[in-house]
């Protein structure tokens, strides 16, 4: 699968859920459900309780209870959870995980955002980013570069669109493309179709726009993915990789290859 022809010209912006700032329909509602399955062997006063007078800061006796449990009430919490900005939901799950039998939800919740590729994970019950604005904004604006470093953008497009295709992610090609997207920019730096990363970086170094520190850094990163020890070989026949480990490489060959950019 690959992008669409209106996200690879920015018509229409990336996967909503790779931004730090989004929550889509299918991670609210993934996450609604993990809750319910959670709720189930909790007991309601005790959990209706904390919400109002913990998190909500409200008086108990506004607790609505019918005689027969606490369904309107939870019945609030829900409506608390799909009608509030993104960043609500998440306070209600790190409060909810920080309860007791949280280490449970927090675990279900992390499957989630793992499987929706949301910019958030779970760590020790509370989110932490792993796709930050900035690096959102830098994938954003080498999917969009024309001209000559079109075939660059191609490659980091399939990148995403292998990360990104929730029916059939395929997280070993979007590791390629990213590295491919790598490989098409020193072709362009050096004007050698045949050229590697180590040739091109050596011909910056020799006109001083590349500093020989850098060169050898970028070289040796870049070796690693094309090492038989490396990406390219042992890690790539790794039957387990993973959505994180495909995002980290899509981000990380995005900004090298924005900052080769600014050398040419």
């Amino acid at each position: 699968m690959k992008l669409r022809f209106s996200q690879r010209t920015g018509a229409i912006p990336l996967p909503e859920a790779l931004r730090p700032d989004a929550m889509p329909d299918a991670l609210r509602s993934s996450l609604w459900n993990v809750y319910l399955d959670w709720l189930q062997r909790q007991m309601h006063e005790r959990l209706v309780k904390e919400i109002w007078r913990e998190f909500w800061k409200r008086p108990l006796d506004t607790i609505p209870y019918f005689g027969y449990g606490y369904d309107e009430a939870l019945k609030q919490v829900r409506d608390f959870f799909f009608n509030s900005d993104w960043y609500a939901v998440y306070d209600l799950l790190e409060f909810l995980m920080a309860t007791r039998d949280g280490e449970v939800l927090a675990k279900a919740v992390d499957q989630v955002l793992i499987r929706e590729l949301a910019a958030y994970r779970v760590v020790r019950n509370q989110f932490v980013t792993v796709t930050s604005q900035q690096e959102i904004e830098a994938l954003d604006a080498a999917l969009l570069d024309k001209g000559v470093f079109a075939p660059v953008s191609e490659h980091l497009a399939t990148a995403l669109a292998h990360l990104s295709n929730r029916q059939n992610p395929d997280y070993r090609n979007s590791i390629k493309e990213s590295i491919s997207a790598v490989e098409s920019m020193a072709k362009i730096i050096s004007g050698k179709d045949t050229a590697e990363l180590g040739e091109a970086l050596g011909a910056l170094e020799k006109t001083g726009k590349l500093h020989g520190a850098l060169r050898k850094g970028y070289a040796a990163l870049y070796g690693y993915t094309s090492d038989a020890n490396g990406i390219r070989h042992a890690l790539m026949e790794e039957p387990n990789l993973s959505a994180d480990e495909a995002k980290y490489f899509l981000i990380a060959c995005t900004a090298f290859v924005n900052y080769l950019k600014t050398l040419v």
